[in-house]
């Protein structure tokens, strides 16, 4: 009965329907690169995407990080929390700010609770100035073969 089991899960996991998780992070202000006047790019932590960006009132090298926002889709499961990132928001050298998105809107994530993401307002807020301190998992469907 248990060789039918581990047969039937290895089967599901190799059939493309499995679903995986890629730790991916905020990027670090020294990566971001101003691609155009005000306009902004940084690739993510597993090289298969982009972050983007245009600021608002300012241009020029990206200085600091200051806050990271997620979005969830359903309540806190097991102490993880599924939905997207909003946004990681810098402040520019010389004025100004730009917020990075992940991707393209509506790309599923998960944070886990306790750690630099605090709930507030129905919302989960991470401002851990230290690089890879926002962490998410990005939620990856393989494609199917």
């Amino acid at each position: 009965m248990k060789l039918k089991q581990l047969v039937m899960c290895i089967s599901i996991l190799l059939s493309g329907h499995a679903w995986a998780e890629v730790t991916e992070y905020c990027p670090s202000p020294s990566d971001i690169r101003e691609l155009a006047p005000g306009i902004y790019k940084a690739p993510t932590a597993s090289g298969d995407g982009e972050w983007y960006g245009v600021s608002q009132g300012g241009q020029g090298p990206v200085g600091e990080f200051e806050l990271a926002i997620f979005m969830p889709h359903k309540d806190v499961e097991e102490g993880t929390v599924i939905g997207e990132v909003q946004r990681c928001g810098y402040r520019l050298q010389k004025g100004g700010a730009v917020d990075m998105k992940f991707k393209r809107e509506g790309t599923v994530a998960s944070i886990d609770t306790g750690g630099s993401w605090e709930e507030w307002n129905s919302r989960y807020y991470c401002d851990n100035k230290e690089v890879r301190g926002c962490t998410f998992k990005e939620i990856v469907r393989p494609v199917k073969r």
